[in-house]
Order: structure tokens, then C-alpha cells, then sequence
């Protein structure tokens, strides 16, 4: 083999898992907890593909969160996640309205382009609630309260 297509072989391998998660599906991991101020929380967001389980970097996360129930009442203003957390993970840090279920919808772009909606509980003890990240249909479990 020529040094060339050494070169084009090796090119071609570097993007192969960009193009790999190019039509993957996103999994979404939220996690949300209390910060000092009311109904301020600190979500760290984890990004994976949905098939392969290989963290998603370099995307842009633009969160925006909406209450099922109140439709059009209660929308906070859409924030833009920042990388942080190692391979896959990014931080943001939302202001709701009021305490109870609200959607948090995650439109995604860069390396891949997706939409996910996780619905979580957020109550007046303080403490966030976590999703496993399967659009919704996973268990929720209870995150310890931030002190």
C-alpha cells in the first residue's frame, strides 16, 4: 500500500465515529439538584448514543423547560449547556416558576441532531429528581438532598 492511501485509510477511519453517530439516536442522563436559591437547579446532562453508548462531544445543548400541565403558562427561558464532566457531559443551570412536573427538552446539535424530552419531578424539599435517560418511559428515582 502507498503512503497515500495510507493517508486516505487513515483519514477516512478518523471520521468514521462522527459519521457513526451522525444518525444515531441521543440518550440523554439528567441529573438536577438544588442549589441555594428557590427553584434554581444545577443539571448535569450526560450524552451518549442511544445504540452504541459512546459519549457525544462537541454538541451544543440548548435546554429549555415547560410545565405538561400548564401548557403555554409556564415556559423559563431556554439556556445553552456548557461541556464539563469528562467525555459526554455537560452542565446547565435552570430557573423554574414553580415547584411540580416539568418537561425539559434538549435540542441537540453538532456531531448529531436530536430532540429529547425527559419529564422530571421537582419539589419544595429541596431535592431534584433523576431520569435514566429512556425518553421518559425509565424509572425516577430520588436524588439526595443538596445541602
Amino acid at each position: 500500500m502507498t503512503p497515500r492511501m495510507h493517508w486516505i485509510l487513515g483519514a477516512a477511519l478518523s471520521v468514521l465515529p462522527a459519521v457513526a453517530l451522525a444518525g444515531e439516536r441521543v440518550k440523554a442522563d439528567i441529573d438536577c439538584a438544588a442549589t441555594d436559591k428557590a427553584l434554581v437547579y444545577n443539571c448535569m446532562i450526560m450524552l451518549k448514543g442511544k445504540k452504541s453508548g459512546q459519549p457525544i462531544d462537541g454538541a451544543e445543548i440548548v435546554v429549555t423547560a415547560s410545565m405538561p400541565s400548564m401548557a403555554m403558562a409556564h415556559n423559563v427561558p431556554p439556556v445553552t449547556a456548557m461541556a464539563m464532566g469528562g467525555p459526554g457531559g455537560y452542565h446547565a443551570k435552570i430557573e423554574l416558576q414553580m415547584f411540580g412536573e416539568w418537561a425539559l427538552t434538549l435540542d441537540v446539535s453538532g456531531p448529531t441532531r436530536d430532540r429529547v424530552v425527559e419529564t422530571m419531578q421537582f419539589g419544595s424539599d429541596h431535592g431534584g429528581m433523576k431520569m435514566d435517560g429512556d425518553g421518559g418511559h425509565g424509572e425516577m428515582k430520588e436524588m439526595k438532598k443538596t445541602e
